[in-house]
């Protein structure tokens, strides 16, 4: 047997070790229209793009290069972040339609192993799509106008990004099992990816202008953003999938786990970004310090949504898993499932997150605390509220519908009720004092309330929502609301 063969051998062997899927995927793949009329489009563009620019490279400057290999990545960032992602979305969804998901299901893969063989599918595609304008980006560097060092960047991000979005499209095409809300989620993904290509085209074929004008000041920053830049979506991608094995999972088993362990590291990665900046001066730690306060703020605040709002009771086969544990099992009781656990899993991550802008900029302290004290409030009070009134009744998927409303109403009905029994002459939206019960406005003009005197507010607030998490954790604590089978359906069902 050839080197070649025993290769060839040893990677299908890996393959079907880590998901037979993949090899199933990649057989239907090929036999498929849509990856031949991709891979077909993608070589004429490439052979025109190289003759025109053949064309018109005696006629230049030395610089032909540039134009051409922005064509073929604008080519590429269409195959990757719209055709590459239209198949992800595919993939689960004709396997329900065709209800061949179950036969899946019922063998001995577990929904993770399911969920990457269907991406490490979309990954072959991209690799391949990729290795098809491969030679005309190499005769785009013979042109000149683009270094070599641009174009191997700019491919390797563009490829991170593009799993991530086969990922992304992956998750939505689990969220719903009819076919009607299956195509309004995919419109509204198509809308979204549409917009996000608009607006970020720079970042997949921007590297060469960011050396040409210095932007991020040297080299070593440059390596900085990229580091940040890959590690995020990475871990993103982990949690897409992560995600996706969370709806294909059976509501008897233990699904929470693993997605609390992905959203607290990708936690942890952005306090650690932020504390890289220690090092540098005030006004970077400044910087760093506002940035994690807005980003990880808006993290906990969708974390928290999900997670107080699960439902108190364990499925008895988790729980018969969680009372065969270690002695020191206590100390991962915040990552296993229940709404009383998910309350303590959001209050860690807040002390961690007070603790990091406070070494960071200690001025950012009181901005810290109020979005925290928000999130408390909005999350936790009318969760808590409605588990004492409705005791385990209430579905996750209502309860979180309740959220949703609730936040509406704080941002609607301040000027609502103002212009209603106020009756004002003129029509006044600027920032008062009836608008510190909504969150938004109220984070935004946060100096304004600190040099009015009108923190007492969201101290109230605060301490409201604080006291609804305490409560939480003691609703879950409770043995007989652990050993009741869930009431209501699953998440997004």
């Amino acid at each position: 047997m050839s080197r070649t063969q025993a290769l060839l051998g040893w990677l299908e062997d890996k393959s079907d070790w880590l998901s037979p899927l993949v090899v199933k995927e990649v057989r239907q793949m090929v036999r498929g229209r849509e990856f031949h009329y991709s891979f077909g489009v993608s070589l004429v563009v490439g052979l025109a793009v190289a003759f025109y620019a053949a064309a018109i490279a005696s006629l230049g400057d030395g610089t032909t290069g540039a134009g051409s290999f922005t064509a073929l990545m604008v080519c590429l960032t269409l195959l990757g972040m719209l055709v590459v992602p239209v198949g992800a979305f595919s993939a689960l969804r004709t396997e329900r339609m065709e209800q061949t998901l179950e036969l899946v299901t019922v063998t001995a893969l577990s929904p993770r192993r399911v969920v990457v063989g269907k991406l490490m599918a979309q990954a072959v595609k991209l690799v391949t799509l990729f290795a098809a304008i491969a030679p005309f980006m190499a005769m785009s560097f013979l042109l000149g106008g683009i270094d070599f060092f641009t174009i191997l960047i700019s491919l390797a991000v563009l490829f991170l990004w593009s799993l991530w979005a086969a990922a992304l499209f992956l998750f939505l095409s689990t969220l719903f099992k009819s076919r009607a809300m299956s195509g309004v989620v995919f419109g509204a993904a198509g809308i979204m990816m549409l917009f996000v290509l608009t607006l970020g085209r720079s970042v997949f074929f921007g590297f060469s202008f960011y050396f040409s004008s210095g932007f991020g000041g040297s080299r070593s920053d440059f390596w900085w953003g990229l580091g940040m830049l890959a590690s995020g979506c990475v871990m993103t991608t982990v949690n897409l999938v992560l995600l996706a094995e969370n709806r294909l999972t059976v509501p008897t088993q233990n699904r929470v786990t693993a997605l609390r362990i992905g959203f607290f590291a990708q936690f942890l990665l952005m306090v650690a970004w932020a504390l890289s900046c220690l090092a540098a001066g005030p006004s970077p730690r400044t910087d760093a310090a506002q940035v994690l306060a807005v980003i990880a703020g808006m993290h906990l605040a969708v974390v928290a949504m999900f997670t107080v709002t699960e439902d108190l009771a364990v499925p008895r086969r988790v729980l018969l898993e969680l009372q065969n544990g270690s002695r020191w099992g206590w100390l991962a009781a915040p990552l296993r499932p229940g709404g009383g656990r998910g309350a303590a899993y959001v209050l860690i991550q807040m002390v961690l997150l007070v603790l990091t802008v406070l070494i960071l900029d200690a001025d950012l302290l009181g901005q810290t605390l109020a979005i925290c004290a928000y999130i408390c409030a909005f999350s936790g009070l009318p969760a808590y509220v409605v588990r004492r009134w409705r005791s385990n009744r209430i579905s996750a998927f209502k309860l979180r519908v309740v959220l949703l409303v609730v936040v509406a109403l704080s941002a609607i009905l301040p000027d609502l009720l103002y212009y209603v029994f106020g009756k004002p002459e003129f029509l006044d939206l600027d920032f008062g004092r009836r608008h510190l019960i909504n969150p938004f406005r109220a984070l935004v003009n946060w100096s304004t309330i600190v040099t009015s005197g009108w923190v007492v507010v969201p101290l109230l607030l605060g301490f409201a929502g604080l006291t609804a998490f305490v409560g939480l954790m003691r609703l879950g604590a409770v043995p007989a609301a652990m050993t009741r089978e869930p009431a209501g359906v699953p998440v997004l069902d």
